[in-house]
């Protein structure tokens, strides 16, 4: 679980998250959804430490996060699984490379302790035969696959996922959706998409919360979205649905 109480960001006097208080919950799907400037990138930003909140508390379970010094933070962070919007792989270093990557950072594990769960991880994000191939090799989505493979290669408490579905067809962000969803259950994660992709709120979004202006303006579950009169949501799922369908139709 991750708590977040009361918590403001600005940048030069300008006011970017206002008063943000939410729950995401343990074991679930927690999806922050909002247009562009919204200020769901930097509540992302923010919960992972990337962004310092000018107030507020930032909780993870029973540790205040965004107390903690540097070092207590670096050491927090090896529970922290994190998945880029752009997939951020190493160009220079192989597949097996980029997933050993979090495991020589934080872990005094042998070299055959690490090939073991490189090899797990990749399996499990169906991925075999890949170790000693390059990303510029990959099509989009073994790269995220891959991505997300790096993610949970320390068994990560919590997973951040930045846009998990961009740049992708239609029928491989389904599988990348159903692959985080299973493995927030497998592994019992705290998860948080940034998404503005409707098919993956409905699909996967057991936990939504809706940005709007810097403020948690509604949540909810995906089933509670087909029935809300919150005006501003509405209007937000109607653009991004039209959005998305001109998209396939290009």
């Amino acid at each position: 679980m991750i708590k977040v109480d009361h918590l403001y960001k600005s940048f030069e006097g300008r006011p970017v998250l206002e008063d943000v208080s939410v729950v995401f919950d343990a074991c679930r799907t927690n999806l922050i959804i909002g247009a562009s400037g919204s200020g769901k990138t930097v509540l992302l930003k923010s919960l992972v430490g990337l962004h310092d909140a000018d107030s507020g508390e930032i909780r993870f379970d029973d540790i205040l996060y965004n107390r903690l010094s540097f070092d207590e933070k670096k050491k927090m962070r090896q529970n922290i699984g994190l998945l880029f919007q752009s997939s951020a792989l190493f160009d220079f270093a192989t597949v097996e490379e980029n997933v050993m990557f979090p495991m020589n950072m934080f872990t005094s594990w042998t070299r055959a302790e690490k090939l073991e769960r490189v090899n797990f991880c990749l399996q499990r994000v169906r991925l075999e035969n890949v170790n000693h191939l390059y990303p510029s090799s990959l099509s989009g989505g073994m790269q995220k696959r891959v991505g997300i493979a790096r993610a949970i290669a320390l068994q990560p408490r919590y997973l951040f996922c930045d846009e998990p579905n961009s740049g992708l067809d239609p029928r491989t962000a389904i599988v990348i959706d159903e692959l985080i969803h299973e493995i927030t259950h497998e592994f019992g994660m705290t998860t948080i998409i940034n998404t503005h992709d409707m098919n993956s709120v409905m699909e996967i979004g057991e936990k939504v919360v809706f940005i709007y202006e810097g403020k948690k303006c509604w949540e909810g579950t995906n089933e509670e979205i087909l029935r809300t009169d919150n005006a501003e949501l509405n209007r937000f799922v109607f653009a991004s649905k039209m959005a998305q369908q001109l998209r396939e139709k290009s």
